[in-house]
Protein backbone atom coordinates (compact mmCIF):
# COMPACT_ATOMS: atom_id res chain seq x y z
CA UNK A 1 0.00 0.00 0.00
CA UNK A 2 2.71 2.47 1.04
CA UNK A 3 4.82 1.64 -2.01
CA UNK A 4 1.80 2.23 -4.26
CA UNK A 5 1.22 5.67 -2.76
CA UNK A 6 4.93 6.45 -3.09
CA UNK A 7 5.00 5.40 -6.74
CA UNK A 8 1.85 7.41 -7.44
CA UNK A 9 3.46 10.44 -5.81
CA UNK A 10 6.62 10.09 -7.90
CA UNK A 11 4.60 9.73 -11.11
CA UNK A 12 2.56 12.81 -10.19
CA UNK A 13 5.71 14.84 -9.54
CA UNK A 14 7.28 13.63 -12.79
CA UNK A 15 4.39 14.95 -14.85
CA UNK A 16 3.33 17.96 -12.75
CA UNK A 17 6.66 19.52 -11.78
CA UNK A 18 7.08 21.16 -15.18
CA UNK A 19 4.34 23.56 -14.04
CA UNK A 20 7.01 25.75 -12.46
CA UNK A 21 8.20 26.63 -15.96
CA UNK A 22 4.71 27.72 -17.11
CA UNK A 23 5.22 31.46 -17.21
CA UNK A 24 6.56 34.07 -19.59
CA UNK A 25 8.91 36.86 -18.63
CA UNK A 26 7.10 40.15 -18.23
CA UNK A 27 10.07 42.49 -18.59
CA UNK A 28 10.48 44.37 -21.85
CA UNK A 29 13.64 46.46 -21.79
CA UNK A 30 12.47 48.79 -24.56
CA UNK A 31 9.22 49.62 -22.77
CA UNK A 32 10.09 49.39 -19.08
CA UNK A 33 13.83 50.11 -19.08
CA UNK A 34 13.58 53.86 -18.44
CA UNK A 35 11.12 53.28 -15.56
CA UNK A 36 13.20 50.64 -13.81
CA UNK A 37 14.19 51.64 -10.28
CA UNK A 38 15.95 48.48 -9.17
CA UNK A 39 17.16 45.16 -10.53
CA UNK A 40 16.85 42.47 -7.87
CA UNK A 41 18.98 39.39 -8.39
CA UNK A 42 18.61 36.40 -6.11
CA UNK A 43 22.15 35.12 -5.90
CA UNK A 44 23.13 31.51 -5.60
CA UNK A 45 22.84 30.13 -9.12
CA UNK A 46 25.11 30.20 -12.13
CA UNK A 47 24.94 33.19 -14.44
CA UNK A 48 22.45 35.14 -12.29
CA UNK A 49 24.80 37.92 -11.19
CA UNK A 50 26.45 38.51 -14.61
CA UNK A 51 23.00 38.50 -16.26
CA UNK A 52 21.68 41.05 -13.75
CA UNK A 53 24.75 43.28 -14.17
CA UNK A 54 24.36 43.12 -17.95
CA UNK A 55 20.73 44.18 -17.63
CA UNK A 56 21.68 46.94 -15.16
CA UNK A 57 24.19 48.30 -17.69
CA UNK A 58 21.55 48.41 -20.44
CA UNK A 59 18.97 50.09 -18.21
CA UNK A 60 21.55 52.60 -17.00
CA UNK A 61 22.31 53.58 -20.60
CA UNK A 62 18.58 54.09 -21.31
CA UNK A 63 17.90 56.37 -18.34
CA UNK A 64 17.28 59.98 -19.37
CA UNK A 65 19.94 62.43 -18.21
CA UNK A 66 19.21 63.87 -14.82
CA UNK A 67 17.28 60.80 -13.62
CA UNK A 68 18.71 58.59 -10.92
CA UNK A 69 20.55 55.47 -12.01
CA UNK A 70 18.94 52.09 -11.46
CA UNK A 71 20.01 50.20 -8.35
CA UNK A 72 21.53 46.74 -8.57
CA UNK A 73 20.32 44.77 -5.54
CA UNK A 74 22.19 41.51 -4.96
CA UNK A 75 20.25 39.46 -2.42
CA UNK A 76 21.69 36.60 -0.41
CA UNK A 77 25.29 37.03 -1.56
CA UNK A 78 26.94 36.01 1.72
CA UNK A 79 28.74 37.91 4.47
CA UNK A 80 31.97 38.67 2.56
CA UNK A 81 30.41 39.90 -0.71
CA UNK A 82 31.61 43.09 -2.34
CA UNK A 83 32.80 44.40 -5.71
CA UNK A 84 35.39 41.61 -5.94
CA UNK A 85 32.50 39.12 -5.85
CA UNK A 86 31.23 40.55 -9.13
CA UNK A 87 34.66 40.20 -10.73
CA UNK A 88 34.86 36.58 -9.49
CA UNK A 89 31.47 35.99 -11.16
CA UNK A 90 32.85 37.19 -14.50
CA UNK A 91 31.65 40.80 -14.50
CA UNK A 92 34.21 43.02 -16.32
CA UNK A 93 36.22 45.35 -14.07
CA UNK A 94 35.22 48.42 -16.10
CA UNK A 95 31.54 47.68 -15.34
CA UNK A 96 32.27 47.14 -11.65
CA UNK A 97 34.01 50.53 -11.63
CA UNK A 98 30.65 52.20 -12.43
CA UNK A 99 29.01 50.69 -9.36
CA UNK A 100 29.09 52.72 -6.18
CA UNK A 101 27.37 52.79 -2.79
CA UNK A 102 24.37 54.59 -4.27
CA UNK A 103 23.61 52.15 -7.05
CA UNK A 104 24.56 48.73 -5.66
CA UNK A 105 23.38 46.89 -2.57
CA UNK A 106 25.12 43.72 -1.36
CA UNK A 107 22.46 42.19 0.88
CA UNK A 108 24.35 39.56 2.85
CA UNK A 109 21.93 38.48 5.59
CA UNK A 110 19.18 36.46 3.90
CA UNK A 111 19.54 32.69 3.59
CA UNK A 112 16.40 31.74 1.64
CA UNK A 113 13.89 33.17 -0.82
CA UNK A 114 11.43 34.29 1.85
CA UNK A 115 14.16 36.23 3.68
CA UNK A 116 15.34 37.67 0.33
CA UNK A 117 11.84 39.10 -0.16
CA UNK A 118 11.42 40.38 3.40
CA UNK A 119 14.71 42.25 3.45
CA UNK A 120 14.22 43.61 -0.06
CA UNK A 121 10.75 44.82 0.93
CA UNK A 122 12.16 46.98 3.72
CA UNK A 123 14.67 48.55 1.31
CA UNK A 124 11.92 49.16 -1.27
CA UNK A 125 9.77 51.01 1.27
CA UNK A 126 12.68 53.03 2.59
CA UNK A 127 13.92 54.08 -0.85
CA UNK A 128 10.56 54.44 -2.56
CA UNK A 129 11.17 51.91 -5.33
CA UNK A 130 8.11 51.27 -7.48
CA UNK A 131 9.46 49.37 -10.52
CA UNK A 132 11.42 46.19 -9.84
CA UNK A 133 12.96 43.64 -12.19
CA UNK A 134 13.38 40.22 -10.59
CA UNK A 135 16.28 38.21 -12.01
CA UNK A 136 16.64 34.54 -11.16
CA UNK A 137 16.74 31.08 -12.75
CA UNK A 138 13.74 29.59 -14.54
CA UNK A 139 13.17 26.84 -11.98
CA UNK A 140 13.10 29.45 -9.20
CA UNK A 141 11.11 32.24 -10.87
CA UNK A 142 7.50 31.27 -10.16
CA UNK A 143 8.06 30.76 -6.45
CA UNK A 144 10.33 33.80 -6.09
CA UNK A 145 7.87 36.06 -7.94
CA UNK A 146 4.94 34.71 -5.93
CA UNK A 147 6.66 35.33 -2.59
CA UNK A 148 7.89 38.77 -3.62
CA UNK A 149 4.41 39.89 -4.72
CA UNK A 150 2.93 38.66 -1.43
CA UNK A 151 5.43 40.59 0.67
CA UNK A 152 5.92 43.82 -1.29
CA UNK A 153 3.46 46.69 -1.17
CA UNK A 154 0.71 46.08 -3.75
CA UNK A 155 1.51 49.21 -5.76
CA UNK A 156 5.04 48.00 -6.59
CA UNK A 157 5.39 46.62 -10.11
CA UNK A 158 7.47 43.43 -10.31
CA UNK A 159 8.67 42.33 -13.74
CA UNK A 160 10.48 39.04 -14.36
CA UNK A 161 13.65 38.36 -16.34
CA UNK A 162 14.82 34.74 -16.40
CA UNK A 163 18.44 33.67 -16.52
CA UNK A 164 18.78 30.92 -19.09
CA UNK A 165 20.46 27.86 -17.63
CA UNK A 166 20.97 24.72 -19.71
CA UNK A 167 18.43 21.94 -19.00
CA UNK A 168 16.20 24.15 -16.87
CA UNK A 169 13.15 24.71 -19.01
CA UNK A 170 9.87 22.95 -19.59
CA UNK A 171 11.21 20.65 -22.31
CA UNK A 172 14.70 19.89 -21.04
CA UNK A 173 14.61 19.30 -17.29
CA UNK A 174 13.87 15.55 -17.50
CA UNK A 175 17.05 14.95 -19.53
CA UNK A 176 19.54 15.76 -16.78
CA UNK A 177 19.87 14.14 -13.35
CA UNK A 178 20.73 17.39 -11.58
CA UNK A 179 17.89 19.27 -13.31
CA UNK A 180 15.43 16.52 -12.32
CA UNK A 181 16.46 16.76 -8.68
CA UNK A 182 16.33 20.57 -8.61
CA UNK A 183 13.01 20.77 -10.47
CA UNK A 184 11.24 18.23 -8.27
CA UNK A 185 12.48 19.91 -5.07
CA UNK A 186 11.55 23.36 -6.36
CA UNK A 187 8.09 22.14 -7.34
CA UNK A 188 7.49 20.85 -3.81
CA UNK A 189 8.60 24.24 -2.42
CA UNK A 190 6.34 26.01 -4.94
CA UNK A 191 3.35 23.94 -3.81
CA UNK A 192 4.11 24.69 -0.16
CA UNK A 193 4.20 28.46 -0.66
CA UNK A 194 1.33 28.49 -3.13
CA UNK A 195 -1.04 26.79 -0.69
CA UNK A 196 0.34 28.25 2.54
CA UNK A 197 -0.10 31.95 1.71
Amino acid sequence: MISGVFITGIVFLWFAAGEIYDYEDSYDLAVSGPKTDVILVLAGGKKRIPSAVDLWTKVREMKPKGESEPVLFLSGVGPTAGPETLIEQGVPKEIVAHLNRQNVVFENVSENTFQNAEIFSSFARQRGWRNVVLVTAGYHMRRAHFILKKILDPDIEVWTKTVDVHHFDRNEWRKDEYAIRVTLLEYIKWLYYRYSY
